[in-house]
């Protein structure tokens, strides 16, 4: 295997069609973990349009977002450029594939985005395979009796019997410090999902990568059979 582009986007507008305007990502060598490139741009036809800001579902992260951009850490720019620059980040890294936890949200978002600012959803032109981080770990790390009795003793099955799945607690599993917290920022959040794609990669049991919905379910399905 060669190198993955994965990243890690922030959206306002709502689920339905989310506007993006932090996209953050790095470039990992699959066969040994090592982050090649990072990466952390700020859309600017989202950031200058305080109605639509209003809804960004992190946004009582804005004040370390904006801290960032203070210490020239996330580079604002319009989002034409931030698809040309994910464009020649794809072509000069020869990437092999585009990952983010929870992937199908990312590709739906950066979709949405482009349609809005120029009707044309294809904001990625290139013939490069989607990986969906979430449902590798899914397919072999959360669905282990191992991480079930992890879920039990920290307190992460849900009201509804299912072990928790999401990126922090997955990455708090792989790195055996439960008190991590996600920040909800693009960069550093593609940082950890990179840790766990690596660690998905590296197991025995093949990952089924491929964008599916709720792939959580498999989990507490398994689960639940388990317990029975």
């Amino acid at each position: 295997m060669g190198n993955v582009l994965i990243f890690d986007v922030e959206t306002a507008g709502g689920f339905g069609a989310p506007k993006v305007y932090d996209c953050g990502g790095c470039v990992m060598d699959t066969a040994t973990g090592y982050i090649q490139h990072r990466f952390h741009y700020g859309v600017l036809e989202v950031l200058g349009n305080p109605q639509l800001m209003a809804t960004a579902y992190y946004g009582w992260k804005m004040p370390k977002y904006w801290q960032s951009v203070y210490e020239r850490k996330t580079v604002p720019m319009p989002f034409a450029d931030v698809l040309r620059k994910l464009t020649a980040t794809v072509d000069f890294y020869d990437i092999e594939a585009i990952a983010a936890y929870n992937a199908g949200f990312d590709m739906r978002a950066m979709r949405s985005t482009c349609e809005w600012l120029y009707e044309n959803s294809n904001w990625m032109n290139r013939d490069v395979k989607v990986w969906d981080i979430w449902g590798g770990a899914c397919s072999n790390i959360c669905n282990t009796e191992k991480f079930f009795k992890w879920a039990e003793r920290n307190g992460y099955i849900s009201e509804a019997g299912n072990p928790k799945t999401s990126a922090e607690v997955v990455f708090q599993y792989i790195t055996g410090k439960p008190a991590f917290e996600e920040e909800h920022i693009g960069l550093a959040d593609s940082e950890i999902e990179a840790a766990i794609l690596h660690s998905v990669l590296r197991r025995k049991r093949k990952a089924d990568l491929t964008i599916r919905p709720n792939p959580w379910q498999e989990v507490g399905n398994k689960y639940k059979a388990s317990r029975a």
